[in-house]
């Protein structure tokens, strides 16, 4: 009743043929040795078959970077997109000051990366600490963390990379301690903590040799002296010690120890009065500096900062507002401007025309400029015989300009100043003006027109009707 056919003696012949062969072949593999595994090794590797397996490889490197980088990776392609916006939604982003219960669900269901609590103070710590157990950044501002709360989390999640405590005052220096059981700890951010010391600090840089970003804000560090680090090798590449009234000590002990400091900021300490010794403890200091931030710093030794100045060769962002440099210091900054990018001289008291003009005459790469003062600066740096070479200079901040000076001639002034500012083509954001003086919109302000890619024009004190 089957069709099937029998097989003939030639297929059988066949048949044995192939078997003799496969043996033949079995042997000659035992006698060769390993020639196919030789030729095996050496095939170049093939891609895979399906794009989810890139997909799943792409998503375990983008989960390790921070948001910023991850948006810039959602609009390369549609492989990088589906595993940065995988990445992104596991991070949550919580802000509010009263209890709310949806905080729970999407905590529980976004934040296993990430998880960010801005004025939550009934946010329920010891939740994220049992739940979340592979947070990679950590940011809690205005919470009520406890040492023993912030203790369960870190804990929980070993391997946070990147920490920010924002005005949590409950933690005390045992959060230090715990902080240092985070040995792939890169960046840490505290700010407005009140209990703080050097074991601690030093206990922190010691046990977390990754650190690269280290921000201490309104932290009490005007009795730390940091002698007990040592020579502890640093990492950091970016330190801030805003309104922290460091010692000298403690500043010259920390840049002693990190020679790839990259950005270095002292921004309103008021009241450290720091020396050259403090600032340069050693000679090849600041090779790799880009930005220096000495905002309000009216304490340090102005032969301190020259010494910085003349150092810093390769810098693109400096901010001197609110000190007493001088036109020296705008002469080592002229010689040294190859690479300036950002420059705010606002309200510094002890500038004048001829030292401004050197650098504006010498600064080819400027984007931000910001020389603002209680008329210490005149209309004499709009000369049109001295041309800005900042051509590409897109925010200009110049309120307190004396358009009084010289020569007194108000309109001649002025017409200087449009003729000056309408060769600026790429400027986005300007602001000038000044109180108790007229704005001479007739004397040349149509020039303005020429500046095509103005989006902001603010005018401060305007006496002039419009």
């Amino acid at each position: 009743m089957t069709n099937q056919r029998k097989p003939t003696s030639a297929s059988t012949s066949r048949k044995g043929k192939d078997k003799d062969k496969d043996k033949d072949f079995s042997k000659d593999n035992k006698k060769g040795g390993n020639n196919e595994k030789e030729q095996t090794e050496w095939l170049p590797p093939q891609s895979p078959k399906s794009p989810l397996a890139i997909e799943e490889v792409l998503f375990e490197i983008v989960s390790r970077l921070d948001k910023h980088s991850l948006h810039s990776c959602v609009s390369v392609n549609k492989v990088f997109y589906r595993a940065a916006v995988r990445a992104l939604w596991m991070s949550v982003q919580w802000k509010s000051s009263l209890s709310n219960p949806s905080f729970l669900p999407e905590m529980l269901r976004y934040g296993h990366n990430a998880i960010e609590l801005q004025d939550n103070f009934d946010a329920d710590l010891d939740i994220i600490a049992e739940k979340c157990t592979r947070l990679r950044e950590l940011r809690l501002v205005w919470t009520q963390a406890t040492d023993l709360k912030l203790h369960k989390i870190l804990v929980a999640s070993p391997n946070i990379s990147t920490l920010y405590l924002y005005n949590c005052k409950p933690l005390t220096t045992l959060a230090f301690s715990h902080i240092q059981a985070l040995s792939g700890l890169k960046k840490l951010e505290i700010k407005n903590m009140l209990h703080v010391d050097e074991a601690s600090i030093a206990g922190i840089l010691r046990s977390c040799p990754l650190i690269e970003h280290l921000v201490l804000e309104d932290v009490r560090l005007e009795r730390v002296a940091m002698e007990s680090l040592g020579v502890t090798p640093l990492r950091i590449r970016t330190l801030a010690l805003t309104r922290s009234s460091p010692t000298g000590s403690f500043v010259r002990n920390i840049l002693r120890n990190a020679p790839m400091l990259r950005e270095f900021s002292l921004a309103r300490n008021l009241h450290s009065a720091l020396l050259t010794e403090d600032l340069l403890p050693g000679p090849d200091m600041y090779e790799h500096l880009v930005s220096l931030n000495l905002e309000s710093c009216k304490t340090i030794a102005s032969e301190a900062l020259l010494a910085v100045l003349r150092l810093c060769t390769g810098l693109e962002r400096i901010n001197l507002c609110g000190t007493f440099v001088d036109d020296t210091a705008l002469d080592v900054i002229a010689s040294n401007s190859q690479r300036l990018t950002s420059l705010n001289l606002g309200w510094c008291a002890q500038i004048s025309d001829v030292g401004l003009l050197q650098v504006l005459t010498a600064s080819q790469q400027l984007i931000f400029l910001d020389i603002s003062s209680h008329g210490v600066l005149t209309a004499g740096i709009f000369r049109p015989d001295l041309v800005w070479a900042c051509s590409q200079l897109q925010t200009l901040i110049m309120v307190g300009i004396d358009m009084m000076h010289p020569g007194g001639l108000v309109q001649a002034n002025h017409t200087m100043m449009y003729n000056q500012l309408s060769r600026l083509l790429c400027l986005q954001d300007l602001a000038i003006g000044a109180p108790y003086q007229d704005l001479q919109l007739e004397a040349g302000f149509d020039k303005m027109g020429e500046l095509v890619n103005l989006e902001s024009f603010r005018v401060h004190h305007l006496q002039t009707p419009l």
